[in-house]
């Protein structure tokens, strides 16, 4: 992997948590939604998941349209 895109080990598990919640890449969530499926895993909270999800934005594993996360194809 490009170093520049690499994230955090807890981003990682985070973009997994996001990834199994969706069924794969092909899903999107509302901002909220998303947060929510990951404070429910006992790992994180309200912090993580919006620092996570900062950087998953920045590094391209993610990307915002309007107030919906959508999951980067990997493909």
């Amino acid at each position: 992997m490009d170093e520049e895109r690499r994230i955090p080990p807890f981003a990682e598990d985070i973009l997994t948590v996001l990834t199994d919640a969706a069924g794969g890449t092909s899903e999107e969530f509302p901002r909220d939604e998303a947060i929510e499926v990951i404070t429910d895993d006992e790992r994180f909270d309200k912090a993580d998941a919006e620092a996570a999800l900062e950087s998953l934005q920045s590094r391209g594993y993610v990307y915002y349209v309007g107030e919906h996360i959508r999951i980067t194809p990997t493909d």
